[in-house]
């Protein structure tokens, strides 16, 4: 099984798995890490690569970010440069949609396969609520 980190500022990662969970059940080998003001970010990258390589099950995994140049994203940006041993793919901008599919398709999609199919989802999360509530 895929595994599934989400790196982000403060809670907002934990609370997204925990809203996941909430719609589809408690999940294994899925981890939040929350980076927090006055945190040293020397350990907190070594924090993510820990956890990357604890995640892995050697069908690698998918690590989640809030924001695309934050600390968290440019934390994973300096992993994936070095070689820890471990597969993974990032992406930005988490959202719900997203964490959704990762936990329902990650026993069945390989890993890349399984990062589009979550920017898919990501992306068809995003509406404008009126506009989609009016008649056609």
């Amino acid at each position: 099984m895929i595994g599934i980190l989400v790196v982000t500022h403060g809670n907002l990662g934990k609370e997204l798995i925990n809203s996941a969970e909430l719609i589809v059940g408690k999940q294994e080998n899925t981890f939040a890490l929350g980076l927090y003001h006055g945190d040293n970010i020397d350990d907190f990258r070594e924090k993510v690569a820990k956890y990357i390589q604890e995640l892995d099950n050697g069908e690698g995994l998918i690590v989640f970010t809030d924001l695309y140049g934050g600390s968290p994203s440019n934390t994973l940006a300096i992993t994936a440069k070095k070689p820890i041993g471990v597969r993974f793919e990032c992406i930005t901008g988490v959202n719900l949609p997203m964490v959704l599919e990762a936990l329902t398709m990650r026993k069945t999609l390989d890993l890349s396969k399984l990062k589009e199919h979550c920017i898919q989802m990501a992306h068809q999360g995003i509406r404008d609520l009126k506009k989609e509530l009016e008649p056609k």
